[in-house]
C-alpha cells in the first residue's frame, strides 16, 4: 500500500533537470519523486491523501553530494584539537599547552588542521618547539592537507624513531644535523607515528560518529563519496585496517548514503567489501562499494606532488610519485578488468600527466566503455592533458575549497604560469568534462555553499577559471552523481528519482556570488525523510 504523500509548493524550486529546469511545485511519495510541475498536476498525482509543505519562498533543490571525504578521520578530527586560527607558534604552543593540562596522563595530544602558511611569519615547527608546550605527553600536529604530521620528543620515542630510523619507501624524515627527527614527517613517515597512536575507546568514537554524520547533513549532503581503508595504506596508516569494521559498525548512525572508494592491495579486498552492508546490488537503494583508491603523489603545501619541473619557492623540492608507475598501473589493471571504478589521487603536473598516461595505456590496452575512471584533485593541468582527460572520458572530482585555503600562497608555489592552470574548472567544463564537487574532508569544510560560492568568485585566485552558479550547483548535484553512477536515480529533481533534496534560504543562482555562502540550510531531506530542520 502507498504511503501518504508530501507536496512541496510554495517556493523556487530548481530542479538540475534541463528538461524542467524550474517547477511551481514536487509531489513525493514512498522515497521517490512522484511528480514535477504545477501545484495542480502534483496534487492529482497524489490523489486525496497527502502533507502540504509550503516552502514560504524558500528554495528547494536537489541534495548536495560530496564525491571525496574520509568518515572515519572526519570523526577523529572532530574528538581532538582544531588548530584553525592558529597565527603564530605561540599561540599554536597556548593551545597545545591547554589541552595538555585537560588531559589524563599519558594521553596523546593531537592538533589537527594546521597551516603553517596562516601563520604571520610562516614556518613549520619543530619538535622543540612542541617540547616548549609540552613535554609530558605524547603530541602530534596533522598538517591542514593531511600529508604531514609534526612531532614533540615524546612522540618521537613512543614510535621508536631515533637518529639511525631510515626514511621509509615514499617518505621523508626531516632531521637535525646529528641525524635525530627534527619534528616534521612528511608522506608515509607520518603513518609511523600515527601507528604508534592508540585508538580511541569505541563508546567516545561512536558518540563522536554520530555528530559527524549530523553535521553533515546540516550542510544539505544527502550523498557522499567516502574513502576507506582495508589495511595499513593510506592516510591513517594501520589503524586505517579498521576503516571498514568500523564504518559497518557505524551505519545505524548514517542517514545518508555512502558510495565507498577503497585503499586495497588486491581487488579481492574489494569485492569482499562488497559483500557486507556497505554494499547493495541496486543502484539507489542503499551504500555501493565503487572501486579502488590509489594515491600517486602528494601536495602542494608539502611539496611532495610531483611536478614536472622544481618549485618555484623551494627549488630544492619536486616532490614524488608515492609509487612506481608499474606498481600503479598493474594495480589499475586489475581494478579496471574486475570491473571496478579507479580514482587516482594526482595533484602535481607530472603526477598528473603520468596517471593520463597509465589511464591511456589501459584503455588501449583492455577498451572498457563507461569505466567512468577518475582524477581526484587533477589540481595543476595543461591543455594537452585536458584534452587527453576529454578523450579518454576521465571523471575529475575536484576541491574548490582548497582554493580557498592555498590562494594565498599558491602563486609562490608554483609561479604565474603554473598558477593559471591551477584548479581549471572552466578550461575543464568547456573541453566537456564532467567534474564532480568533493571537500576532502577533514581536509577541507563540507560546507557546499562555500565550495559553489569560490567555484564562481575563485576568491580572486585565477579568475578567468571560474566558473556560474549552475555549473558549480551541477557539480555536487547531477554531475556527482554521475561520477557515482548515479544520476539515473540523484541528482536532480526529476520523476522517479529519490526524493533527496536541500531547502534553502535563497536560490543561489539568484544571489550575486559573494552572497551564496551566507545562504541558510533550512531542511535536508534524504529518501523524502526530514533529516535536519533548522
Amino acid at each position: 500500500m502507498p504511503g501518504k504523500g508530501q507536496l512541496y509548493f510554495g517556493g523556487d524550486i530548481y530542479t538540475v533537470d534541463e528538461a524542467c529546469p524550474t517547477a511551481e511545485a514536487i509531489a513525493v511519495r514512498d522515497e521517490r519523486i512522484l511528480a514535477v510541475g504545477s501545484e495542480s498536476q502534483c496534487q492529482s498525482a497524489l490523489g486525496k491523501h497527502y502533507e502540504s509543505i509550503n516552502l514560504y519562498g524558500c528554495a528547494l533543490l536537489p541534495g548536495f553530494i560530496d564525491t571525496h571525504l574520509h568518515p572515519i578521520l572526519m570523526i577523529y578530527f572532530d574528538m581532538n584539537l582544531d588548530l584553525r586560527g592558529v597565527k603564530s607558534i605561540k599561540d599554536l604552543q597556548d593551545r597545545i599547552r591547554n589541552t595538555a593540562e585537560e588531559s589524563s596522563p599519558d594521553t596523546w595530544v593531537v592538533g589537527l588542521q594546521f597551516d603553517d602558511q596562516e601563520l604571520h611569519a610562516p614556518r613549520l615547527p619543530t619538535r622543540r618547539d612542541l617540547d616548549a608546550a609540552c613535554l609530558d605527553h605524547p603530541v602530534i600536529v596533522v598538517k591542514h592537507d593531511g600529508h604531514m604530521v609534526i612531532a614533540n620528543t615524546k612522540a618521537i620515542e613512543a614510535a621508536g624513531i631515533s637518529a639511525s630510523t631510515k626514511d621509509p619507501e615514499a617518505g621523508i624524515i626531516d632531521r637535525e644535523q646529528n641525524g635525530y627527527p627534527s619534528g616534521p614527517f612528511r608522506e608515509s613517515a607520518a603513518q609511523i607515528l600515527l601507528d604508534a597512536m592508540p585508538l580511541p575507546d569505541m563508546q567516545s568514537f561512536i558518540a563522536g560518529a554520530a555528530l559527524t554524520f549530523k553535521k553533515l547533513v546540516s550542510h544539505g549532503i544527502t550523498s557522499a563519496g567516502v574513502v576507506l581503508q582495508t589495511d595499513e595504506e593510506g592516510p591513517a596508516g594501520a589503524q586505517g585496517a579498521f576503516d571498514l569494521p568500523l564504518m559497518q559498525m557505524l551505519l545505524e548512525y548514517v542517514p545518508i548514503n555512502l558510495y565507498g572508494i577503497l585503499f586495497a592491495h588486491d581487488v579481492e579486498q574489494i569485492a569482499a567489501a562488497r559483500e557486507t552492508a556497505l554494499h547493495q546490488q541496486e543502484i539507489g537503494i542503499g551504500h555501493r562499494i565503487g572501486g579502488l583508491k590509489i594515491i600517486a603523489d602528494g601536495t602542494f603545501g608539502s611539496c611532495t606532488a610531483y611536478m614536472s619541473h622544481t618549485y618555484t619557492d623551494q627549488p630544492d623540492k619536486q616532490g614524488f610519485l608515492m609509487y612506481t608507475q608499474d606498481e600503479i598501473y598493474q594495480r589499475m589493471v586489475a581494478a579496471h578488468n574486475a570491473g571496478f571504478q579507479i580514482a587516482i589521487h594526482a595533484i602535481g603536473d607530472a603526477g598528473n600527466r603520468t596517471c593520463i598516461d597509465l589511464y591511456d595505456r589501459l584503455l588501449n590496452e583492455y577498451p572498457r566503455v563507461n569505466h567512468r575512471h577518475r582524477l581526484e584533485h587533477a589540481s595543476l593541468l595543461d591543455a594537452s592533458m585536458i584534452a587527453d582527460i576529454a578523450r579518454l572520458g576521465l571523471v575529475v572530482s575536484a576541491q574548490p575549497l582548497f582554493i580557498h585555503s592555498e590562494k594565498s600562497w599558491l602563486h609562490k608555489r608554483l609561479g604565474a604560469d603554473r598558477a593559471r592552470w591551477t584548479y581549471p574548472f572552466r578550461t575543464l567544463l568547456d573541453a566537456g568534462i564532467k567534474v564532480a564537487g568533493a571537500s576532502d574532508s577533514p581536509i577541507e569544510s563540507i560546507d557546499v555553499l562555500h565550495a559553489i560560492q569560490c567555484c564562481v568568485t575563485r576568491e580572486g585566485f585565477e579568475p578567468q577559471q571560474g566558473i556560474t552558479t549552475a555549473e558549480a550547483i551541477r557539480m555536487f548535484t547531477l554531475d556527482a552523481a554521475y561520477a557515482q553512477f548515479e544520476e539515473s536515480v540523484k541528482g536532480s529533481i526529476s520523476v522517479g528519482k529519490r526524493a533527496d533534496m536541500v531547502v534553502l534560504s535563497e536560490n543561489p543562482t539568484r544571489v550575486s556570488p559573494e552572497k551564496i555562502r551566507g545562504i541558510h540550510i533550512k531542511r535536508t531531506i534524504s529518501g523524502g525523510k526530514v533529516l535536519y530542520q533548522d
